[in-house]
Formats: structure tokens, sequence, C-alpha cells
């Protein structure tokens, strides 16, 4: 990472960074690989800027891109489709970013789980929640990678469940495999981990399978953390007299939630001998799973009379569904041209606006300066088109943020009609003929160096860069130099206005 020796502050490089993926957006689609690859080998976070780099560098990345580049993507990228992607290229040094990502969303934490369990358990991008999710998944491969990693405190029936699915689908072998493996977990220096917990279950379980007829030995290790009497001793725990009872209700519910194997006929003889808290009997009761006659002894404390009808059962809740946002073709409306402020209403004002003032995003700090919404009405109203404006713009970072970002580039889709789409499309022409057939490392080092605070417009910028690290094709007279007028491959002729063929 660019340390203090660039002296810049976290905040400036976030802002680097920013400035520079509009940019690449900008860029000739193959060309935006060696682009990044140069500026990371500057800045090795280049993609830790706060939010994931726009759609087209990511696609870029994915397609085009090194293991190395793709690697320092991974290492970042928040979106759980880009993560995914990455983890089907199979390389490991992604699979490594990824699992030291702390961003990194369920999904690929699980694929990075099943593909190396002993890999995933020591990753920097632990997150407990995903961790407890993979206990209790009931996918075995899934649950033993979890097993392995013991990281984190979690609740005693989380890791009792993880083992009676491992048990479940594997037998008594596969348990005792589990805990060998357990057993023979270090640290990544051969020590043990001090981030290990001894969990008690773990150590229940171990017990067990080193009897010589296990299966009696495990039956009582489940029980003891997911029987009832276990769940009843958890209802007593949070009946406490020094809280408010909405608190008690909401903490008996989350024990409910809990996978507890639940024996009815205890319940209710629990209930019928005053050992069940009332709040406890009520919330018990409203379980859909709550047989009809225990309901009953669990709402009025004595049994269900013969002959008198019993309540129904509690309603299923609801399944929650992922939110999916309706699908739509719906485009922004036509708006308007606004209001063309200090670049006039005639194509000299706003060339000689363009040519003697830097423009501003907007007018917060100077009420009286020419802005990005300005120049974009110019367009609009056909003052100008965007191939003659985008050249005069001034400073050329503003130009290219404002375009290149997100909301820049989704123009071309979303509004067509606008200023800001068309600016869009001559400045990534503009770009594209500066790159036409090649740029040096040297080059994209010296254009983010300068970017951000370069006053001038884009052409003079790719100019000075050009002439600061001088390729061999800018000699004068060369043939391969796709802007020597006595190139005879050269199908765009002379240079254009802009600096650059037309």
């Amino acid at each position: 990472m660019a340390g203090a020796a660039d002296g810049l502050s976290h905040s400036e490089r976030t802002t680097v960074r920013f400035h520079l993926m509009c940019l690449a957006t900008l860029l000739p689609y193959h060309q935006r690989p060696a682009a990044l690859e140069a500026w990371l080998g500057v800045d090795a976070a280049l993609f830790h800027m706060g939010s994931d780099p726009p759609a087209p560098v990511a696609e870029a990345v994915l397609r085009l891109g090194g293991a190395r580049l793709q690697a320092a993507l991974a290492a970042a990228v928040r979106s759980g489709d880009t993560q995914r992607a990455l983890c089907t290229l199979h390389l490991p040094e992604v699979d490594a970013a990824l699992r030291d990502n702390h961003q990194v969303d369920y999904g690929t934490t699980r694929l990075l789980r099943l593909r190396n369990p002993a890999a995933s358990a020591l990753g920097r991008g632990y997150h407990p929640g995903h961790h407890e999710r993979a206990l209790l998944s009931g996918e075995p491969d899934l649950v033993v990678a979890a097993l392995l990693d013991r990281r984190g405190e979690h609740r005693s029936t989380t890791r009792a469940t993880a083992w009676a699915t491992v048990r479940a689908h594997g037998g008594t072998a596969r348990v005792r495999e589990v805990v060998a493996a357990l057993g023979g977990h270090d640290g990544p220096d051969g020590l043990d981990d001090p981030d290990d917990h001894d969990d008690p279950t773990d150590a229940d379980i171990a017990l067990a399978c080193a009897e010589a007829d296990p299966e009696p030995f495990l039956d009582t290790a489940a029980e003891r953390r997911l029987g009832t009497g276990a769940l009843l001793r958890a209802l007593r725990a949070a009946h406490r007299g020094d809280r408010a009872p909405w608190v008690v209700r909401r903490t008996m519910a989350r024990v409910l939630k809990e996978p507890y194997r639940i024996d009815w006929a205890l319940i209710a003889a629990a209930r019928l001998g005053r050992r069940l808290p009332r709040t406890a009997a009520e919330v018990l009761a409203g379980r859909p799973d709550c047989p009809p006659e225990v309901a009953v002894v669990l709402r009025t404390g004595q049994p269900a009379r013969p002959g008198r009808r019993l309540p129904p059962p509690a309603p299923e809740p609801a399944a929650p569904q992922r939110y999916l946002p309706p699908r739509s073709a719906w485009v922004p409306e036509w708006r308007p041209p606004g209001d063309t402020g200090p670049l006039g209403e005639s194509p000299e004002s706003a060339r000689h606006a363009l040519r003697t003032k830097a423009l501003a995003f907007d007018a917060r700090t100077d009420p009286a300066a020419a802005t990005l919404g300005h120049l974009a009405a110019v367009i609009e109203r056909g003052v100008l088109s965007a191939f003659e404006a985008a050249p005069l713009v001034r400073p050329a970072s503003l130009l290219t943020s404002w375009v290149g970002q997100g909301s820049g580039w989704g123009s071309l889709s979303h509004a067509a009609w606008s200023g800001r789409a068309a600016l869009h499309v001559e400045t990534a022409a503009l770009l594209a003929r500066w790159a036409g057939g090649g740029v040096s490392a040297e080059r994209w080092v010296a254009l983010r160096s300068r970017l951000r605070h370069y006053p001038g417009s884009l052409p003079e910028l790719l100019a000075e860069v050009s002439a600061t690290h001088p390729d061999v094709t800018d000699r004068p007279g060369n043939p391969s130099n796709p802007g020597n007028p006595g190139n005879p491959s050269d199908p765009d002729g002379p240079a254009g206005p802009d600096g650059f063929t037309a």
C-alpha cells in the first residue's frame, strides 16, 4: 500500500483512487488492465476506495486482468456477484485475497470453506455470523469445514447441531475423523492458535469418541445440549425478575429459535409441576409445532378436559423472502435543458468561457462559477457539441470523474439525450485516440501522479505526459506513429483540433 512516503493522507489516497477508477472506465476496454497494472505497481491498495470500482472496470479485470490484478480486486470488492465471479477463477492468490476480505459475503465464504477448509480457518476476513450459519447449514461437508474453524464463541446448541449433522450423514466414523482433525489443528506458526476456544461441546464429543462404543455417549452429549432439559434450563435463566417483561419475552423468543429437540410431554409435565415460568409457557404455546392438548396445559396450567374442543394450532409464520426489486424498462423522461449560466447563449461566449475559466462541480462555493450543469445545458441546447466542448474543459480530473463515475456511464443507457452522456462518449474517444497503439507503464504512472491536481484540460494533460515520457512510436518520421502524417497506415490522417487524430 502506498504509505506516508507519498505525502498523502488516507482520505487523499482514497480520492486519488476514485479519480483513477473513473478514468479507467473511459479507457479502451483492452487497455484498462494495462493501466490498472501500472497504477497497482505504485499503489497496492488501488481498489480500496470505500466503494466498489465501476462495473466496466471490474468486468475488464475479471476477463482480461492477470492474477495479481484480480487478487487486488478480490481483497477490496464488496459486491457478492463480483466475489463469486472471482471465486470461479480457481486461482490460489485470488482465493487467499477473498479469505482476507472483511467484506466477503456468505455465499463466497461458503464456496471458499468447501474448497479449502484449512486455509479458510486461517483467513483474516472472519465473520462470526457466517461461521454460525455454516455450522447450522445442514450441509455435511460445509459443517465439517466450519467445525474445523475453532475461532469465535458460539451457543452450545450451534456446535451440538453441527456435530449431529456430521453424525447423521457420516456416522460415528466420520465424527471420529473430525475429532482427530480438530485435535491436530494449530495456528499458522505451528503452535496452538490463541484465538481458538476449547468448546465444551467439542470436549464432550471427543470424550464420547474415546469410548469403545461411542453411540450412547454421543446420544448423551447431544441430549445435554439440545434436549428438553437444556431448553428448560435456558428458559429459567432468561426469566429474571430484574428485567422488564418485554425484555424477558424477547429473550425467551430468542432462546426458542435455537435448534432444541423439544419433547412436548416433558414440557407439559414441567408446566403442571409449576417448574415452567408463565412467560415461557405463553411463548411455547404460540409455536406452530405445539400440540393442541399441550397448548391447553401451557395456557391454563391444567390438562385438557376429555370431550372439550381443543384450540387450533398457531399459524405458521410467513417465510422471510428476499427482496427483489421489480423489473422495469423505465427510462427517465426527457427534461428541457437547464440554464447555461456564465457560458452564455452563443458558441463564441461558450468557447471563450471554457478557454478562460475553470469549471466547478456545482455553485455551492462560488455562485457565479460556471458549472458542469451549465456545460451540459450548453450541449443539450446545441450551442456547442460535446466533441468541441470536451477538449476545452478544465480541470481535466473534473471532466473524467464526472463522466466516468457510475452515474456518468449509466447516463448512456438511462439518459442518452443528456449532455453528460455525450461528454462521456467524446471523452472516451479522446482517450482512445491518445492511447491508440498502446501506452507504456511509465505513461500510465505519470498520468496517475498528475491527474488530480492538473489545472489544464485533458488534451493538455495527455500532451504533457507524452512529452515527459516519449515512446519510440512518438518520434517524428516513425512510420509506426499513428498520428504521423507520413504514416500510410494511419486512416485518420493528421491531428484534429484537440491535438489528436479526429
